[in-house]
C-alpha cells in the first residue's frame, strides 16, 4: 500500500502528538508533527499537506489562528480541530470559519481514523490532479461517516447531574466501570469524560465495539496477532489492549463477546499480561477498563450467557444512563445543539424551530435516543428552505404520529414527498434503521433522486445505496 496522503499534526503536548502520529501512520499516511504553532505555519507553506490536525488551545498561535493561516494559504487544505474544551460555540465557530470537523479529547483511534478518511474523501471533489498537488498521493474512496455519532455534551437534567456527580467521584480512582444504557444514550461520551478526569488523561483512550465482531476476530482485535496466525494475517498487528496501554480501554456492547473470548479476557485482567493470537510472548499491560452494555449482565450470567467472575471484575463501579425520554429538560438543549452543528456542517441558514416542532420533540419517546435525535434534526435541516424555521412537515412520520406511506414497487421515484418506511411491526431495534432511511430519503429528495449525487453526499458508494434502498422496500 502506498502513502495515502500528507498530514500535519500540531499539538504542544508531546504524548498527544505521538499518539495521533502512531495511529495514522499505521494507515500509511505521511504524518508530519510540530509542537510549535508558528513553526507549523511555516511548514504549511513548504509541505502543503492535504490535512491539518491542530490542537485548539496552544501557546502562541491557537488552533483558530492555524485554521485561518491554512485557509489563507490554500482553501482546499482540510483542517480538523482537537479540543478538550468542547462547546456549542467552539464547534460552530470553527466549522463556520472553514474547519472540516472537530474532535473532543480524549477521542478514540476509530474516531481519528474516521475523520481523517472523510477529510481526504472530501478532497476528491476537487479532482484527482488537484489532490495530488495538495498532499493527496492517490484517490481514496470516501469512508462512510459516523452517521449516528453523538456529540460530546452530557446534558443539564437532574438525572444527568447525578451522573456527573458519580463521574467526578469515580474518575480519579482505578476502578473498572460498567455503564448501562439504551443504544444511543451516550455511553462512550461518559467513558471519555471519565478518562479525561482521571490520572490517565494524557494516555490513550481506545474504544472497541464488541457488537460488530465475530468470534474469530474478537481475539485478534482485543489482543492483536502475529503474522501467519490465521488466513489473512499478513503482518503483525497490535490489539486494542496494546494500543490502550497506560490509558483506558472502552468495550461497548461487551455482552456480545463469546464465552471463549470472555475466558481469555478474564485472564488478561487478572494477570495484567496477554499474548497475541498465534504468539508465545507475554506482554505486560496496564489499562483501565470501562465497559458498556444495553443488556443487564447480571441477568446474562444467570442465564449462562456471561461469565459471573468476569461480571464482578467489570462491576467494581456502575453507572446507569437514563433514556432521553426520561430527561425532558435536556431535549431542547440538544435540539439547539444539533441544529447549530448541522447548519454549520451544511453551511445552511436555518434559524430555528417552530414552537410546534419543539413541542413535538418534548412529546416523542425517542427510542433511538441521542443518535436518533441528531439524525432527525439533520434530516429536517436538509428539507427546510434557507432562511425558514423547521416546521412539522420536515419531521419523520413516526415523530409526527402520521400514517406511513409505503413506496410503490421498487422505483424510488414513486415515493411521495413525505416518504416513510413500508408499514411493519416496529420495536427499538428498528430505530437506527428508520433514522438511516429518513436521512437517505432526505438526501435523495434534495438531489432530485439522482442516486450518484446522493451517494456522494452520504459518503457511501452507489452499490451500498442501491442495496439499502432495496432493503427498505422489501
Amino acid at each position: 500500500m502506498g502513502i495515502q496522503g500528507k498530514i500535519l499534526i500540531i499539538d504542544d503536548e508531546p504524548e498527544a502528538l505521538e499518539n495521533c502520529r502512531r495511529i495514522l501512520s499505521r494507515l500509511d499516511y505521511d504524518c508530519l508533527t510540530e509542537r510549535d504553532s508558528w513553526r507549523a505555519v511555516e511548514r504549511l507553506e513548504r509541505e502543503r499537506p492535504g490535512l491539518v490536525l491542530t490542537d485548539l488551545r496552544m501557546p502562541g498561535l491557537d488552533g483558530i489562528g492555524v485554521l485561518n493561516a491554512a485557509k489563507g494559504l490554500d482553501p482546499e487544505i482540510q483542517v480538523v480541530l482537537l479540543t478538550a474544551y468542547s462547546s456549542v460555540e467552539t464547534a460552530v465557530m470553527s466549522l463556520r470559519k472553514g474547519a472540516f470537523d472537530y474532535l473532543t479529547k480524549p477521542f478514540s483511534s476509530a474516531q481519528l481514523e474516521d475523520v481523517t478518511r472523510r477529510a481526504f474523501g472530501e478532497r476528491l471533489e476537487i479532482g484527482p490532479q488537484a489532490g495530488l498537488e495538495r498532499g493527496l498521493s492517490k484517490p481514496v474512496r470516501p469512508a462512510a461517516p459516523s452517521a449516528f455519532r453523538c456529540d460530546p455534551i452530557i446534558g443539564e437534567s437532574a438525572a444527568m447531574k447525578r451522573v456527573g456527580e458519580l463521574i467526578r467521584k469515580v474518575a480519579p480512582t482505578s476502578s473498572n466501570i460498567l455503564i448501562y444504557g439504551e443504544s444511543g444514550t451516550g455511553k462512550e461520551v461518559i467513558a471519555k469524560t471519565i478518562h479525561s478526569l482521571s490520572s490517565r488523561k494524557d494516555k490513550p483512550f481506545v474504544a472497541m465495539d464488541c457488537g460488530t465482531l465475530s468470534k474469530e476476530l474478537a481475539g485478534s482485535e482485543l489482543f492483536g496477532h502475529v503474522k501467519g496466525a490465521f488466513t489473512g494475517a499478513l503482518q503483525d498487528k497490535e490489539g486494542h489492549f496494546e494500543l490502550a496501554d497506560g490509558g483506558t480501554l472502552f468495550l461497548d456492547e461487551v455482552s456480545n463477546l463469546s464465552l471463549d473470548v470472555q475466558a481469555t479476557l478474564l485472564r488478561v485482567i487478572q494477570e495484567r499480561k496477554f499474548k497475541r493470537v498465534g504468539g508465545n510472548k507475554e506482554t505486560n499491560v496496564d489499562v483501565r477498563l470501562i465497559v458498556a452494555s444495553n443488556e443487564n449482565l447480571q441477568d446474562a450470567y444467570r442465564k449462562g450467557k456471561f461469565r459471573e467472575d468476569l461480571y464482578h471484575r467489570f462491576n467494581e463501579f456502575s453507572i446507569k444512563l437514563p433514556a432521553l425520554r426520561n430527561r425532558q429538560e435536556d431535549i431542547l438543549h440538544f435540539a439547539n445543539f444539533f441544529l447549530a452543528k448541522t447548519t454549520a456542517e451544511l453551511d445552511k441558514d436555518v434559524p430555528g424551530f417552530e414552537d410546534g416542532v419543539l413541542q413535538t420533540f418534548l412529546q416523542y419517546t425517542w427510542p433511538g435516543n441521542l443518535r436518533e435525535f441528531r439524525n432527525v434534526v439533520r434530516r429536517a435541516v436538509l428539507l427546510t428552505p434557507p432562511g425558514e424555521k423547521i416546521n412539522s412537515s420536515s419531521l419523520p412520520w413516526e415523530i409526527n404520529n402520521t400514517d406511513p406511506i409505503a413506496g410503490n414497487g421498487h422505483d424510488i421515484k414513486t415515493i411521495t414527498a413525505h416518504p416513510a418506511m413500508p408499514k411493519k411491526e416496529l420495536d427499538l431495534k428498528d430505530a437506527a434503521s428508520r433514522a438511516e432511511y429518513e436521512t437517505i430519503m432526505a438526501v435523495l429528495q434534495q438531489v432530485n433522486f439522482n442516486k450518484k449525487k446522493a451517494a456522494e453526499m452520504l459518503n457511501i458508494d452507489r452499490k451500498t445505496l442501491y442495496n439499502k434502498i432495496k432493503n427498505f422496500q422489501e
